[in-house]
C-alpha cells in the first residue's frame, strides 16, 4: 500500500472517501475526482488529498490503480477515465475491493441490512473504542466523535458498514456479522426480493469461520425483521451461531428472543433496560439511554450492545457510549433549534437533517419525531431516491408521510440513473393527497420542485414551533445549508396559508 499511487473516482461518496483517507494515512499517493463540489470533497482536500472536479483521462498519469464507485459504471459506461484505464491497462477496482484488502489479517466485525447500518456500525465503533479496545472503522457517515467517517486503530478489531447494493458486501468476511434488518430495497439492480435475500445468504456463508479468533463465528439478527427470520430459515446448516435481539416485537412471538429490551420509553426521552438470556448477564436494573429519538433507535442501540456485549465489553460502558452518542451526520441531526432568521422574519424552529430515503424509515423517523416533540407541527421535506425506487415503492410512499401535518416532496434525484419518464415527484404528491387526512384538509403536501425552489417553499411554510425533518439520500441537504447560511435571500412572504 506504502507505494501505491490510487486515483480515486467519485471520491465524494462517503464510503469511498472513507477508504481514500484510510489509503492515505496508510501511505499510499492518493488523488481523485468527482462530478461536483461538495462538504466531502472539500475535507478530502483538507486531509492533503488532491481532488479536482470532472473527469479526464490526465487523472491516470502514473496510476497504479483505479479506484471506482460502483455508481460511476452504472450511470456512464463511457466516461473518459474508464476508458483511458481500458486503454492503458490499468487496474480498475470498486472501493469495497480496496476496503476487503485493508481488512486482511484482523477480526472483522460488520453491520449489514436495509435499516440502520450506519448508526449501529457507529454506535458499536465507540463502544469499542471506549472499552479500549482501539478498533479501525470504516462508517458510510461522518461520526462527530471522529470527526470524519472513519478511524485508524492498533487492535486486531476492525469494524465496517457492509453493504448489499451491487453484491458489495461479498467483498468482505467478517467474524461477526449484525444484521438490522431486511426487506427489499435496491429494485435497480435486485430482480426480486428471492434475489435480495440470496445476496444476504451468500454473504453470511462467505463469513470467516476457519480463523483462530476467540470469538465464534457469530450472526447477531433482528428478531424484529420478518426478512431476518427468512433469512435464518436458510441458514440452518450454517456451521456458525446465530443470537437475535429484540425491542419487544418479536416477528416470531414464540421463540424468545437472545437479548430482550424493555420497559421502554419513547415520550419525552429515549430509554431502555435489557434481559439477556445468552452468555453473561447485562445487568436488568442499568437503564441505557438515548439522545436520539424513536423505537428504531433502540433497535439500533441493541444490535450494537449485543455485539459489544458479546465481546467482554462491560455493561455500563456500553451504556456510557450509547447515552453520549447523539448521532451521525444527517441520522436525525439537529442542525438548528431556536430563533431562524428566513427573510425579513424569525421564527422560533428546530431544523433536522435525515438520511432516510426507504418509506419504512421515513415513517420511523416521523413517528419517533411525534412521540419525542409532543404537539409541535411536523414539517416533512423529502428528496425521493432515484426514479426506480420512486416507482417500485410508490404505494409505500403514499402512507409514509402520514404522521406529518406537511409535506413538501421536491425533485427526484437521479442518483445513478437517468430520467426516463417512468415517474415524476408531482405523482407522488398527487397521489399523498388522496390519503384521508391529506384529502380533507387536515394535513397538506405539495409539490417543491428543485432544491432551491424546495428551500424557498419551507422558508414560506415555516412558523415558529415548527420541526422540520429534510429527509433524502440525495443533495436535499442543500436545503438546510440555504436556510441556515443565506436566509436573507429567501422571501418569507406566503404564497399559501398552510
Amino acid at each position: 500500500m506504502s507505494t501505491s499511487r490510487l486515483h480515486f473516482m467519485g471520491i465524494g461518496g462517503q464510503g469511498i472517501s472513507s477508504v481514500a483517507q484510510m489509503s492515505h494515512k496508510r501511505g499510499a499517493i492518493v488523488t481523485g475526482c468527482d462530478q461536483r463540489e461538495s462538504a466531502t470533497v472539500r475535507a478530502l482536500r483538507e486531509a492533503g488529498i488532491p481532488v479536482q472536479i470532472g473527469h479526464h483521462a490526465d487523472h491516470l498519469d502514473n496510476v497504479d490503480r483505479l479506484v471506482i464507485s460502483p455508481a460511476v459504471p452504472a450511470l456512464d459506461q463511457h466516461n473518459p477515465e474508464l476508458l483511458a484505464a481500458r486503454e492503458r491497462g490499468v487496474p480498475v477496482i470498486n472501493w469495497q475491493e480496496l476496503l476487503s484488502e485493508l481488512m486482511e489479517g484482523q477480526c472483522l466485525l460488520s453491520v449489514c441490512g436495509v435499516h440502520g447500518k450506519g448508526t449501529t456500525t457507529a454506535m458499536l465503533s465507540l463502544a469499542l473504542v471506549d472499552a479500549g479496545l482501539d478498533p479501525t472503522c470504516e462508517i458510510g457517515a461522518v461520526v462527530p466523535r471522529f470527526g470524519a467517517n472513519y478511524r485508524l486503530g492498533q487492535s486486531d478489531y476492525f469494524v465496517n458498514e457492509a453493504d448489499e447494493f451491487n453484491h458489495n458486501f461479498w467483498h468482505y468476511h467478517p467474524r461477526l456479522a449484525i444484521v438490522t434488518s431486511i426487506e427489499f430495497e435496491h429494485p435497480e439492480f435486485f430482480a426480486d426480493y428471492d434475489a435480495f435475500l440470496h445476496a444476504f445468504e451468500h454473504f453470511i456463508r462467505g463469513m470467516d469461520t476457519a480463523g483462530t479468533w476467540s470469538l465464534p463465528p457469530t450472526v447477531i439478527m433482528n428478531a424484529d425483521s420478518p426478512g431476518c427470520w427468512e433469512l435464518r430459515e436458510r441458514l440452518h446448516d450454517w456451521p456458525g451461531q446465530i443470537l437475535t435481539y429484540s425491542v419487544g416485537h418479536s416477528a416470531r412471538p414464540e421463540v424468545a428472543a437472545d437479548l430482550e429490551a424493555w420497559d421502554i420509553k419513547l415520550e419525552g426521552e429515549t430509554s431502555f433496560r435489557v434481559k439477556t438470556r445468552v452468555g453473561t448477564t447485562f445487568p436488568e436494573d442499568l437503564v441505557v439511554h438515548l439522545p436520539l429519538p424513536g423505537l428504531y433507535n433502540i433497535e439500533n442501540a441493541m444490535a450494537a450492545l449485543s455485539a459489544a456485549h458479546l465481546l467482554g465489553v462491560e455493561a455500563s460502558t456500553i451504556a456510557q457510549s450509547l447515552g453520549s452518542f447523539a448521532g451521525n451526520r444527517r441520522r436525525f441531526e439537529i442542525r438548528q433549534q431556536g430563533p431562524l432568521t428566513v427573510g425579513e422574519h424569525v421564527v422560533d424552529v428546530m431544523l433536522v437533517d435525515d438520511y432516510a430515503h426507504h418509506p419504512t424509515a421515513i415513517t420511523a423517523t416521523l413517528e419517533a419525531a411525534r412521540q419525542r416533540y409532543p404537539g409541535q407541527r411536523i414539517v416533512a421535506v423529502y428528496q425521493p431516491h432515484m426514479y426506480s425506487r420512486t416507482k417500485t415503492f410508490f404505494n409505500q410512499f403514499l402512507s409514509a408521510f402520514d404522521v406529518a401535518d406537511i409535506v413538501i416532496i421536491s425533485d427526484i434525484f437521479p442518483a445513478r440513473e437517468r430520467d426516463t419518464g417512468i415517474i415524476h415527484a408531482r405523482e407522488l404528491v398527487a397521489g399523498i393527497k388522496q390519503r384521508a387526512a391529506f384529502a380533507s384538509g387536515e394535513r397538506h403536501v405539495i409539490y417543491g420542485g428543485n432544491t432551491n425552489e424546495t428551500a424557498r417553499l419551507l422558508a414560506q411554510t415555516l412558523r415558529s414551533g415548527d420541526l422540520a425533518i429534510i429527509m433524502g439520500a440525495g443533495d436535499i441537504y442543500t436545503v438546510t445549508e440555504t436556510l441556515l447560511h443565506t436566509p436573507t435571500t429567501l422571501n418569507h412572504t406566503h404564497t399559501t396559508q398552510v
